[in-house]
């Protein structure tokens, strides 16, 4: 599971401009979702140092490669926390290193839920990011059994405070959010 207070937003940082709002945020945690090798090191770095603990979509990372010397890498060079992924092989990966391992579950259609719900009575990450957040609600009931063991997160295509209330509301721990407006609390 991951220690993070109830209800709080997780910055993603999509555009490097927001980096300086979102290391104003309470939560204890920033995503950095558009980076790449060459400018990791500077922004994992900032981030530690504004008391932020890092979080990566390693699956995004530019001129990254997410085996177990590439998560190793992501901890011991850049300082980072800890991963999102779609694959339970790269979760287990960041957790044997010491990391928190986040599995990304997309609600496509009902083939893609039923898939992402055997992957996790397989797997135990210490988070689970329900995608899209938008529909994340809906589908409160298949991923509550999970609540005890993880760290429930929903994520992608949340734009309002109102959308943020009701998963807050509905049992979600976490969210992930692009829009800066959502990203604390008021």
């Amino acid at each position: 599971m991951i220690e993070i207070p109830e209800r709080t937003v997780i910055p993603s940082v999509r555009h490097l401009k927001e980096l300086e709002t979102a290391l104003d945020s309470t939560s204890p945690y920033v995503l950095l979702t558009n980076v790449h090798i060459g400018n990791l090191e500077a922004l994992a770095a900032k981030c530690i140092e504004a008391d932020h603990r890092v979080l990566v979509h390693c699956d995004l990372i530019g001129g990254f490669k997410p085996d177990r010397e590439g998560i190793r890498l992501l901890k011991n060079m850049f300082g980072v926390s800890g991963v999102f992924t779609q694959s339970a092989q790269v979760v287990s990966y960041a957790q044997k290193a010491g990391m928190l391992g986040i599995l990304r579950v997309f609600i496509m259609d009902s083939r893609s839920l039923e898939k992402g719900i055997q992957i996790l009575t397989e797997v135990r990450p210490d988070g689970i990011e329900v995608l899209p957040g938008a529909l994340a609600h809906r589908y409160w009931d298949e991923f509550e059994p999970f609540r005890e063991s993880t760290t429930l997160i929903a994520g992608g295509m949340i734009v309002t405070g109102k959308e943020r209330d009701m998963l807050f509301d509905r049992g979600y721990r976490a969210l992930t959010a692009s829009s800066p407006g959502l990203w604390d609390m008021a």
